[in-house]
């Protein structure tokens, strides 16, 4: 899952005492990872900020670490380019469409084997797609509904069959969501009994396998001796989780861990300058935003709403929060595929904020909540921004810092009135974030916002179903300007995926849906 106007002097003073201090210790790197130390088996020690909520199962996922697992263990039939725009073979070397657009026809790679060495074939395919798109427990159902029929023509040749033409089929069969697994796995995921033994234990075509987890305790990765395009260099990867950004960043200048993710946009200059250090922002289909809660009045008024947008100083954020490394946001969906670059978005006009918050059902003033995931500088930042923003149109934001799982919870439970979020694409096609963002009724709830407009609904199965792209382009900008009127969201900004990593380490790279595949990685001596 942006005009402006120069940041007020008295703002730049709270923002300056409220932010978190960028952190400037440095240390050595422990003996085990050393440059010219290291010799024998290669290990990757990385930090994240959080730990999965969803099992490892492709379908099932619902959350960013799961995710980042199962890209790295589960293959799909395609792959999205690394720009996140373009699509590349996969588990399937080539692919064919019928003259009407109703049967597609899929070639798999010759050799294919699970990780631990069954050869995968196209029944594996079958199953996996068949829960992806039928399961009980599926998160992304709605991708997979123009499928009527996946068949397993021979062992490797999969055939699909469309009730009708499906314009983002290849893009949905290159998301992480179509992993493929041995068929007797699939079809027992939505079992009632599956156990976490189970759900975090792997078996895929990936580069690298899981052999299970337990909550709390680091995950690791072994490499796949199996896998297609070749053995890892790095034989396994172990993955902590640290919440706290600035406690990441300190362990990795410590040389107590490699690699590290959401490094503070305040850090990145300064990690760059360090010696054995790297740091960088990496282009991305990510956009920042506050979640409100339409149902909790005066949320449920749509001048409410698009007075905190027009209240919102970007600039300040901008600025304060990301260092100039974001850029305004115009439109709900991120810089990628069918994005309107002409959408106005809600430029910084406290005056017009005024007038609408006057005519609405909040004139008298309000005091909302702001949960903030505990240990994310820039949701934290953030909310000191607008907290003061928002007080001059007579809002009184609380805010609250809580532990992650309790924030997703509470959003998903509807307990809450807003919260600072964030949206990156999982595929180089819109229908994923306006269904998942835009469409309302069942979970996800457009986003966990409530927000439901029986009529963009509509619109969206439209756009989705649409063959021509030009045609299809107009409907997803119809669909973007619906929402942004209705503003569900107090839209932020675009910006990048930040990590930083040993000078030793090679090959670490985010692409432009997010995804890092550890394959590419190794450690120099």
């Amino acid at each position: 899952m942006f005009a402006r106007k120069t940041q007020r002097p008295v703002l730049s003073a709270v923002i300056a005492a409220l932010l978190f201090s960028a952190c400037t210790q440095s240390g050595t790197p422990s003996a085990s990872n050393q440059p010219g130390s290291n010799a024998g088996p290669q290990v990757l020690r990385m930090a994240r900020n959080a730990e999965p909520f969803s099992p490892f199962v492709p379908w099932q996922i619902d959350d960013n670490p799961a995710l980042f697992i199962s890209v790295n263990v589960y293959d799909t039939l395609l792959r999205t380019s690394k720009d996140g725009i373009g699509l590349e073979p996969g588990l399937a070397t080539k692919w064919e469409s019928s003259a009407d657009g109703l049967t597609w026809t899929f070639t798999l790679r010759d050799g294919l084997k699970f990780s631990d060495g069954s050869p995968m074939k196209a029944s594996d395919v079958k199953a996996s797609l068949d829960m992806a798109r039928g399961g009980v427990k599926s998160a992304w159902k709605d991708n997979y509904k123009a499928i009527k029929e996946i068949a397993a023509s021979d062992d490797k040749t999969v055939k699909i069959t469309l009730s009708q033409p499906y314009a983002p089929l290849l893009s949905v069969l290159a998301m992480f969501s179509g992993g493929i697994l041995p068929a007797d796995m699939a079809q027992a995921t939505d079992a009632k009994d599956y156990d976490n033994a189970l759900a975090w234990k792997t078996k895929g075509t990936g580069p690298y396998y899981s052999d299970g987890w337990k909550k709390g305790d680091p995950i690791v990765l072994k490499r796949n001796p199996n896998y297609w395009k070749g053995t890892p260099a790095v034989s396994e990867v172990r993955i902590e989780y640290i919440p706290d950004d600035n406690t990441r960043v300190l362990k990795l200048q410590g040389g107590e861990t490699d690699l590290v993710d959401f490094v503070p946009f305040s850090q990145i200059a300064a990690l760059s300058g360090q010696p054995g250090v790297k740091a960088q922002s990496f282009k991305i289909q990510q956009t920042a935003f506050v979640i409100l809660n339409t149902t909790k009045p005066p949320l449920n008024d749509v001048k409410v709403r698009q007075a905190l947008n027009y209240a919102t100083d970007k600039d300040a954020i901008l600025k304060n929060v990301y260092f100039g490394q974001a850029t305004f946001m115009n439109s709900p969906i991120p810089q990628g595929t069918d994005w309107d670059k002409d959408l106005p978005g809600y430029p910084y006009d406290l005056e017009k904020a005024k007038t609408l918050m006057a005519q609405s059902s909040g004139a008298a003033g309000f005091k909302m909540d702001m949960q903030v995931r505990a240990g994310n500088t820039n949701f934290a930042n953030t909310a000191v921004i607008l907290k003061e923003a928002w007080a001059k149109i007579g809002v009184t934001v609380d805010i609250q810092t809580l532990d992650t799982a309790v924030v997703r919870t509470n959003y998903q439970a509807g307990n809450f009135m807003s919260t600072p979020s964030a949206w990156t694409n999982d595929m180089n096609d819109p229908t994923e974030i306006v269904n998942y963002a835009m469409r309302g009724g069942a979970s996800p709830f457009a986003y966990w916002t409530r927000y439901n407009n029986p009529d963009l609904n509509d619109k969206i199965t439209k756009a989705d179903l649409e063959q021509d792209p030009k045609i299809r382009a107009a409907l997803y900008s119809e669909l973007q300007k619906i929402y942004l009127d209705a503003a569900p969201l107090a839209f932020i900004a675009y910006l990048g995926a930040t990590a930083g990593w040993r000078s030793n380490v090679e090959g670490f790279f985010i692409d432009g849906l997010s995804y890092y595949r550890f394959e590419d990685v190794k450690i120099n001596k």
